[in-house]
Order: C-alpha cells, then structure tokens, then sequence
C-alpha cells in the first residue's frame, strides 16, 4: 500500500510541475517581445521539466516494486530509459508545439529549431512510448483496464462492470482535441488569427458521434446483439434502443460522413468570404490523425480485432499490445495465439495516409493538385484501408447482414472520392475555360502522357487482375479473404485510378494544341 500512494503521490508531482511548464509557455505566447527573454525562460523551464521527468520516473518504479512479479534487469532497463526518453522528450515537445504555433516575434532561424524539437521530440516520444510499456508490462494485469466505474472503480471488458469514464471515449476525445489544435495552427498560417475552427469544432465533433450511431444502428437493425437486433427490442418497446450509446456501438464511416457535412456547412455559414475548400483540405485529411488516436480505445476495450492467429509470428508487437492481444471482449482468452491487433495496423495506415495527403499530395505535388484534392483524398483512403482491413476482422465485428455494410460503403467511398476528384478538376477547368483564366503550362503535354500512360499501365493491370479473379472463382457471401473477394477489391481500385484519365487526357489535349499553335 506504501508503495501504491508513493507512486501516486510523484506521479501528481509529475503533472503539476509538467502543467507549470505548459502554462508559463502559454504566458510566453502572450508576451509580444517573445524574442528577448527565451534564454532565461528555457533556463528556468528546464528546472521544472527535470522534476517532471525524475517524478515520472519514481512514479513508475514504486508502481513496479509493488507488484509481486519477478523483477528483472532487462525489464527495469527498458523502464527506466524509455520512461526518461519519453516523458522528457514528451514534455519538451509539447512546449516547443505551443511556442512555435502560438507565439510571436519569434527570430525566424529560433522558429525553426522550435518546429524542429517539435517534430524530434513527438516523434522520439511515441517511440520511447513503447520501449517504457515494455518495461512496464509484465508488472500489469491483463486484459488491461478500460475504464473507471463509479462503483467498481477500475473495470477490464472481462470484469464484468462498465465504465463510466471509458478510455475508448477519452482516446476519442484526445484525438479530436489534437487535430483541433493542428488545424486551429494552420489556419493561422492562412488568416493570421486562432479560433476559427472553433464553432465548427463544437458542431462537427457532436455531429460525427451521432451520424457514427445513425450509421452503426442503421447497418445492424436486424443483426441479433446480446441475444436481440435493434428491430426486435424497439418492437418490444425498448424505443430507446438505437439512442443508447453507452451499450457502444458505432462506426467511424458514419462519423465521417455527418461531421465533415456538419462541419462544412457551419463554417460557411460562420465564415462567409474564406476559401471552403482550403479549410476542407486542412481539416478533412487531419481526421486521420484523430482516428489513429481513437482506434487506442478498441485495444482498451479488447474489441473490433482479427482473426485468432499463431503468437510467434507476432512477438515483434510491443509487449503491452501482445499481451493484450490475447484477450477479446466476445471471443475469450487464448492460450499460444492472439487476435491480430487492427487498432494498431489501422493507427500506422492512417498516419501514413495523413503525411502522404498532407505533405505529399498537399506540399510536394500540390502544383498538380487542386484545392479540395486533400479531402477528397481523405474519403479514398479510409476508404482503400477499410476495404482492404474489413475482411480481416473477426466475423463478430463485421457490420450489417453477412457483414458487408462496412464493406461495400468502403468500396463506394474509394469510388466516390475519385469521382469527386475528377469532378473537381473538370469544373475548375471549365469555369477557368470560360472566365478566360485557363493557362497551358509548358509542362502540361510531358505531365498529361506521362499521367495517361501511368494510369493505363497500373489501373489496365490491376483491371486485369481483377477480371481473371472474378472470371474463375466462385462468390463467398462474407467480407473474407479469398481470391473472388481479392478481385472485387482490385476490380473497385482499378475503376478508380481508371478515372483519372479524366483529368490527364484534357491536359495532354490542351498541350499539344499549344504546342500545335506555337509551331505555326
């Protein structure tokens, strides 16, 4: 018990020196001559920061010492760096975050290392993360708690009771408020002032949790739940059935589709006269991010895995995930194999997916692209990982009658984002044609064939491929792997990157009339 209140007691101390560290950061950022005091400021944040990082790292050995576990050097290694590394590197970003996003009259050359830590100091925290966990996990009890319960206290998915603080919706919560603050950045960037996001924020967020009700309860009317399909229990006078959230019980696909409507809507009518499209391509592909974040709370709650799989193939997980893995909230426990953790494969894919929208496709290639492309881009995506990850999951967590209400709208919304794309392209070229704004760049005929050919060459192979698979198997009526079901997949691909001959062959034929013009 010593040891328990100990461990409590510095990890208090770690929040409250953390929490001054953030707020005379914050007071900076108020302060117009920001330029001539950071020397002494960094000086003396870095007392703070110390005690931060000493109070964790005490936290976290008193929390080890109490549990009656085998200690062993290995383990204490791993928590004593990693909790060091990602504490202080932790620590250290989210200050450098606010004073190089909120700040002013900061030296140019001083903004860049800032920009710089910030990057270093997430990127090395995430990855200290789990270095930290694994000297952490053999000290906790599986499956790991997911929640506070006002009259249990701390509750598992196998305990029994349900939480009234559930992790899932902080993880949810978490990610929302951290894409805010990104987009919130990015807008000041654009227009020189914070807070215009956020009405849209208080309208898209609440939006997206009851479309992504609307939509669970929509795809699992008639599928039986706990011994009853939402049909039956309304039917039975349980009218408050599809409202009652807190049984869980939603899908992102429905989130994303009412909160990016909501939210587009009222910043319009809130923001008259500011581009809609440049907003979209900064918020709309930044919900990856908040989904990454979010899927955190399917591991809490053992939920929406794969199928059960050989462990050995899979110990290069982080020990707390492989741990975890082995416990499902509807399938029970395993012994020498886990369920494939899709929450953390669906993490990294949206990650990847927003660095690629965002700084790819919105800063590397962005002279190819049109405003509104990025969000666009978004819908393809989460719907590309969706379509090729339903089929990976336990059939128990597969939505709608034989599980393909998930499915199939992930290959619609592959489908319609490219025809959004397309049609964004063709209606921007055609008002420019008109206005008398359209300009051929010299570049136009090498980048049209080279797009042309491109797209032929990939999106003809992958058609192709697709024709062979569905010509020669025989359907399975369930979102599974096998070769009909590869084909479907590789067949709603190719249709889409087939679409973008739209937008290559009108810029080949503009180039070469161009060209056509300037030799006579």
């Amino acid at each position: 018990m010593t040891y328990t209140i100990l461990s409590i007691i510095f990890l208090v101390i770690f929040l409250g020196l953390a929490g001054v560290s953030i707020y005379r950061s914050v007071s900076l950022t108020k302060t117009p001559m920001v330029a001539t005091n950071f020397k002494d400021f960094f000086k003396k944040n870095s007392y703070f920061l110390a005690g931060a990082i000493i109070s964790f790292i005490l936290a976290s050995i008193f929390f080890v010492i109490k549990s009656e576990e085998t200690k062993d050097a290995l383990h204490m290694i791993e928590l004593v760096i990693g909790g060091l590394v990602f504490s202080g590197a932790l620590c250290i970003a989210i200050n450098t975050f606010i004073l190089h996003y909120y700040g002013r009259n900061i030296p140019e050359k001083l903004n860049k290392w800032l920009f710089r830590i910030t990057v270093i100091g997430f990127t090395a925290s995430a990855f200290f993360f789990f270095i930290y966990t694994n000297g952490l996990a053999p000290y906790f009890t599986y499956p790991l708690v997911n929640g506070i319960s006002f009259q249990d206290g701390f509750v598992s998915p196998n305990s029994g009771g349900k939480p009234n603080i559930a992790f899932y919706a902080l993880c949810i919560l978490s990610g929302a408020i951290l894409v805010y603050f990104l987009c919130d950045h990015y807008m000041y960037k654009e227009y020189g002032k914070h807070g215009i996001l956020e009405s849209t924020f208080f309208v898209a967020f609440p939006a997206g949790i009851i479309g992504a009700r609307i939509w669970y309860v929509i795809g699992e009317w008639n599928n039986t739940t706990n011994g009853m399909s939402f049909a039956q229990r309304v039917a039975d006078g349980e009218w408050w059935a599809p409202l009652a959230i807190w049984e869980g019980g939603i899908t992102i696909l429905g989130g994303a589709v009412m909160g990016i409507a909501a939210g587009v809507l009222w910043y319009m009518w809130r923001n008259k006269g500011k581009n809609i499209f440049l907003a979209v391509d900064i918020i709309v592909p930044a919900i990856l991010i908040a989904q990454a974040v979010g899927r955190w709370g399917n591991f809490f709650n053992c939920e929406v895995h794969g199928i059960a799989v050989n462990e050995d193939a899979w110990r290069w997980l982080p020990e707390i995930i492989f741990r975890n893995a082995h416990f499902s909230d509807t399938g029970g426990t395993l012994t020498n194999q886990i369920y494939v953790p899709l929450f953390f494969i669906a993490a990294i894919v949206n990650l990847l997916g927003y660095f690629i929208l965002a700084h790819v496709f919105g800063k590397a290639l962005r002279k190819y692209t049109e405003l509104g492309d990025l969000a666009f881009g978004y819908i393809i995506w989460y719907g590309l990982t969706r379509t090729f990850m339903e089929p990976l999951r336990a059939p128990n967590y597969q939505m709608g009658e034989q599980g393909f209400w998930s499915w199939v709208w992930a290959m619609v919304f592959v489908v319609f984002g490219a025809i959004c794309i397309i049609a964004n392209h063709i209606i921007r070229y055609i008002i420019r044609k008109k206005k008398g704004e359209f300009k051929v760049k010299p570049s136009d005929t090498k980048v049209g064939l080279f797009g042309s050919l491109s797209i032929l060459l990939v999106g003809g192979a992958l058609l192709t491929v697709a024709i062979i698979l569905l010509a020669n198997n025989e359907p399975v009526l369930r979102p599974v792997y096998n070769s009909f079901n590869a084909g479907l997949m590789f067949l709603v691909v190719a249709v889409s990157i087939l679409l973008g001959l739209a937008i290559s062959i009108p810029k080949l034929i503009e180039g070469l009339k161009n060209k056509q013009v300037k030799d006579e």
